[in-house]
């Protein structure tokens, strides 16, 4: 009698036990596609890095081509879509290496603005940043593809990154008002986004800055914090 007695609430009890640790877990599978922060935070400036570097030698061999009689100029309409053709691999590698890195950078504000409490600046700053990631594929397929032409205006080129960008560096400022990142960190990110948006080729340094200024986000939050969080 004692035991079939204490076997309904000892089995009800297993029973909610396994359906918290269930929905836990559907949680976490659900939260872990945007919880890549510090996987983000290091890799997307190595990205942008690359970039910087393919771009200088590409714009090193475009240099040298324009010094080459018989350019493309003369070819009125379809200049751009030879100019596509010409291009070669370091400057299809340049622009799927920005789009990539852009999207990172999306990708690292949306997790990042996931991580707020107070500061309601989470959705525009995802928006943002969502918004200047796709400009930033558009742009860059037409420009590979020769749809919209080889010269470019640099609003039309940058503004995409310069969106992913403000909408970063808001989820930034917020994270350093709630005290969760050094202000330091978001000083030097500033100084990043300076370097990267001089028109002297400094994509590199730059980039290295913005490593260097998002390394506290690189160290995986411990194992209680986590806990106290849930």
């Amino acid at each position: 009698m004692t035991t079939s007695t204490v076997s309904p609430p000892r089995a009800a009890t297993t029973a909610t036990a396994a359906a918290a640790r269930a929905s836990g877990t559907g949680r976490a599978g659900a939260t872990d596609v945007l919880d890549r922060v510090p996987l983000l935070a290091l890799l997307t400036p190595l990205v942008l890095f690359g970039h910087g570097i393919v771009a200088w030698v590409d714009g090193l061999d475009q240099l040298d081509q324009l010094r080459r009689p018989g350019t493309l100029d003369d070819l009125g309409p379809l200049g751009g879509l030879v100019n596509a053709r010409e291009q070669g691999a370091l400057t299809v590698a340049a622009g799927i290496l920005l789009v990539v890195a852009v999207g990172g950078f999306a990708w690292l504000t949306m997790a990042l603005g996931r991580q707020l409490r107070h500061l309601p600046v989470a959705t525009p700053a995802a928006l943002l940043a969502s918004f200047g990631a796709g400009a930033t594929a558009a742009v860059s397929l037409g420009h590979v593809s020769g749809l919209l032409g080889s010269a470019l205006p640099p609003a039309l080129t940058w503004g995409g990154p310069v969106l992913t960008a403000a909408g970063l560096g808001l989820v930034l400022t917020a994270l350093t008002v709630e005290g969760r990142l050094p202000v330091g960190s978001l000083a030097l990110a500033g100084l990043a986004g300076v370097v990267l948006a001089v028109p002297w080729g400094l994509l590199p340094l730059g980039s290295l800055l913005l490593l260097i200024a998002l390394g506290p986000l690189t160290r995986a939050p411990e194992p209680s914090a986590e806990l106290a969080k849930s």
